[in-house]
């Protein structure tokens, strides 16, 4: 009988990690498929590249990022200030020609100064693309969302959504992920009055609710993370709990060692976490299906 391979995210069997590297305190943490990017401290970023994972570090001069995004279709990471948004192209990192230790690498970034918030009182917190469509959102209860279409050197404001659009005025959105597989927007929303965290899967054209469910969360925050294929991880940042939802159901909750940041997988061979104080990488084992 012929077998397939069953390529799903196991929690509950994971093992030692085969890597584990201090960083600063942070959360920023992203991927193309190929190179790991985080903010590691106000004045550095690092790549690490599979299978060694050792960091490389970039200089930054432009503050604290609040998300790191990568954009397929325009193959660019998105870094999302407070104020402002930038951008890199991993192709134009380069060694400088200096045989120094511990030399930075250099890159050119890329800034989108059209891109501010509404106003002076309002800061941005999250991003994710779609397409070539970038949604910002911002911090605060009744959470409002930007979107914007991007090129890789201009941006076109497109649309923006309000509370009780995005959520009632009582309620944040924590974080905003793009899942491409099924076309859809995940959300991770808090209530103020209840402290009840919820998952929720959103159409991406309107908006409008398409799935939600209660997490098992009491707490800290509500990272995200899709997994591809109908799956997605939530991620109990300041807290241990990693949260499995797959083809629209709870599949696992299960809680970490130490106190989580964030984590994404790699392809279907590693998954990135950061803690506290880590960046931690466990290999993914694929387990044969009959």
């Amino acid at each position: 009988m012929s077998k397939t391979v069953d390529d799903s995210l196991q929690l509950n069997k994971l093992t030692v990690p085969f890597y584990v590297s201090h960083v600063k305190p942070g959360s920023s943490l992203a991927t193309n498929g190929d190179i790991v990017v985080i903010q590691d401290g106000s004045t550095t970023l690092e790549i690490r590249t599979a299978p060694k994972f050792e960091p490389k570090k970039l200089p930054w001069r432009d503050g604290l990022i609040r998300d790191i995004i990568w954009s397929s279709d325009l193959q660019l990471f998105f870094l999302l200030t407070q104020k402002n948004l930038f951008a890199f192209d991993p192709q134009t990192i380069v060694a400088p020609s200096t045989t120094t230790i511990n030399t930075e690498l250099q890159f050119k970034v890329l800034s989108f100064t059209k891109i501010k918030p509404i106003d002076e009182s309002h800061t941005f917190w999250r991003c994710t693309c779609v397409g070539s469509n970038l949604f910002l959102s911002y911090s605060g209860f009744g959470t409002i969302i930007d979107e914007y279409k991007m090129s890789r050197t201009s941006c076109q404001f497109v649309n923006q959504w309000t509370s009780p659009k995005t959520c009632s005025n009582v309620e944040g959105i924590w974080c905003i992920r793009y899942q491409t597989e099924s076309d859809q927007i995940g959300l991770t929303i808090m209530n103020s009055q209840t402290n009840q965290w919820r998952f929720e899967i959103r159409d991406r054209k309107k908006l409008s609710t398409i799935w939600q469910t209660g997490l098992p969360v009491n707490h800290g925050d509500c990272e995200l993370a899709s997994l591809g294929k109908t799956q997605w991880l939530i991620i109990n940042s300041c807290g241990v709990r990693l949260v499995h939802v797959i083809n629209r159901k709870l599949k696992a909750a299960v809680e970490y060692e130490r106190e989580l940041r964030n984590a994404i997988l790699i392809g279907r061979d590693y998954f990135v976490l950061r803690t506290k104080s880590t960046i931690e990488v466990h290999s993914i084992k694929k387990e044969d299906v009959k």
